[in-house]
């Protein structure tokens, strides 16, 4: 048997076009083309095919055959692809990235991550995401090297030497414990000594030298991942500084209870969107920079 001949672009926006208007007519009409010229581009396709695509008998106006539907399928994805495709193109023509490699402090929470992206995917829908989450200094090394593009970190665990930085809001750092945790039971009547229970600190691996923050306890473990960080927390096993978006939904549940503690009250953990000064982000990045200067937990908590 003959393999089927490969159609062409315009053979399948042909058939698009029939399938989507019901007649040649019509799709002659959408098409600025002539009838005659619409029946013999799909009788062509037909031929190459060696399938009916229509059922032109049975009824006044031409449809589709099982067949038929199936090659329409296909050829809507092909239609998608090639449309891609041209959005690309154009995209590079006017300087646009091929790829937006954002790095991003596991402090900053997922609720303000995801509306950040999802806006940003509306805007720029050609424009690919690669998407690293690293722990403080991390942010620092991944956009110096050059894996990342931007970085969106604080200034706590990076050297801004050769870097661009803009302020964004930052994150509010409570600390928090599991409920039957003894740090619970603390106030400001009978404080507790919080450099007695095992503190869990969200550390870079392997950790940096001389940028310990917010560290009182004398048993401290050392966690490189702020997921497994918040599985500890609810466990029990130890208590520490979460930001209060991420962990806003289990103190309302009761999984976890805001600590009132003497030496270590929290507070903002200052955020900043840096690049490299010699490679400066094009549209697309300077749009993810601007949208960063305006999303808050509050408004991503709110959409």
């Amino acid at each position: 048997m003959q393999a089927p001949a490969i159609p062409s672009i315009d053979q399948l926006l042909v058939l698009l076009n029939v399938a989507d208007t019901g007649s040649f007519t019509a799709a002659g009409r959408r098409l600025g083309r002539a009838t005659s010229a619409i029946s013999y581009a799909v009788d062509t396709l037909e031929a190459q095919l060696g399938l009916s695509l229509f059922d032109r008998g049975s009824t006044r106006k031409p449809r589709l055959t099982r067949e038929g539907e199936a090659v329409v399928s296909e050829a809507r994805a092909v239609a998608h692809s090639v449309e891609m495709l041209r959005a690309r193109v154009r995209g590079f023509l006017a300087d646009l990235e091929a790829e937006m490699a954002l790095a991003v402090d596991a402090m900053l929470p997922g609720d303000r991550v995801t509306r950040l992206l999802g806006a940003f995917n509306a805007a720029f829908p050609t424009v690919p995401v690669r998407l690293l989450v690293e722990p403080l200094g991390g942010v620092e090394r991944v956009v110096r090297s050059g894996a990342a593009c931007i970085g969106v970190g604080s200034s706590l665990h990076m050297d801004m030497t050769g870097f661009t930085r803009v302020d964004i809001p930052g994150v509010r750092v409570i600390p928090v414990a599991a409920p039957d945790h003894p740090l619970t039971e603390a106030s400001e009547a009978e404080p507790a000594e919080t450099k007695d229970f095992i503190q869990l600190v969200l550390s870079e691996q392997p950790a940096a030298e001389g940028r310990d923050f917010g560290v009182v306890s004398l048993n401290t473990w050392r966690i490189g991942d702020q997921a497994a960080r918040h599985r500890l927390l609810l466990a029990g096993l130890g208590w520490g500084g979460m930001p209060e978006p991420i962990v806003r939904a289990d103190i309302a549940a009761g999984r976890l209870a805001r600590l009132n503690l003497r030496n270590w009250r929290g507070g903002e953990y200052v955020m900043q969107a840096v690049h490299r000064t010699d490679t400066p982000p094009g549209p697309a990045g300077r749009w993810l920079i601007e949208r960063l200067m305006i999303l808050t937990d509050a408004s991503a908590a709110s959409a």
